[in-house]
């Protein structure tokens, strides 16, 4: 299976390097990363040109930037899409355990569990704490955010329609119709969160939020807006 990370940006100039570097063993396999732009002022398309496969250009917002990343030449070809925030870290070898769970699996999408980090407080306990609830409130409901860095084959993707073009909740959403298809393979393997919030409580607090809006998206709440809690999010 050939793999296309998919990655939305807006304004990245001093960070979109790092984080396409740390695709580079990836991408020497054989899978390609395309970035999608939102209209960003800087020279951030500049820099990920370097580092990319290809980068195309979408108005603002997640779920727009997604879908059009979705329809690139390369994710055309793809077999599995991978929807990775700038700010996440996929784990070490995480295109061979896509592969291997979709292989041995009948659902077509899934996601990783997710660990926190914080500049200055790196993965202290409370954080720990933190992606141990956000990793149980993810299995227990089957709802998955864009942090965890969904996967989904391009087929299944086609068939759904892409996101939603509603922001505020196009990744709960999704999980929501993709849910029908079979419920999310959830790896063990862990995508690095890189949160910039001014101190761990402010974080708490943020990532609470964000697990409220998970429960009330798997209870049918129509979610207008949800929380931010990753750092430079586009």
């Amino acid at each position: 299976m050939r793999l296309a990370v998919i990655i939305p940006i807006h304004n990245r100039a001093q960070t979109i390097e790092e984080s396409l570097r740390a695709l580079t063993d990836l991408r020497r396999r054989g899978h390609r990363v395309v970035v999608v732009d939102g209209g960003s002022s800087d020279d951030s398309t500049v820099r990920a040109s370097r580092l990319a496969d290809r980068v195309v250009a979408a108005p603002l917002g997640w779920s727009l930037q997604m879908n059009a990343g979705s329809r690139s030449p390369e994710a055309e070809i793809a077999d599995v899409l991978v929807f990775l925030p700038e700010a996440v870290r996929l784990p070490a070898q995480a295109d061979r355990a896509i592969v291997r769970a979709l292989s041995n699996s009948t659902s077509p999408w899934g996601r990783f569990d997710v660990s926190f980090r914080h500049p200055r407080d790196g993965t202290s306990l409370p954080l720990q704490v933190a992606a141990a609830l956000a990793n149980w409130c993810s299995r227990a409901t089957g709802i998955c955010t864009q942090e965890q860095a969904i996967f989904v084959t391009r087929s299944a993707f086609l068939a759904l329609e892409g996101f939603s073009a509603t922001d505020g909740s196009a990744d709960a959403e999704f999980s929501r119709r993709a849910g029908q298809l079979g419920p999310p393979i959830a790896l063990r393997e862990r995508a690095l969160v890189c949160a910039t919030e001014p101190g761990i409580p402010a974080l708490l607090r943020s990532i609470l939020r964000r697990e409220r809006l998970r429960v009330a998206c798997a209870l049918g709440v129509d979610l207008a807006a949800r929380g931010q809690f990753f750092r430079r999010e586009s």
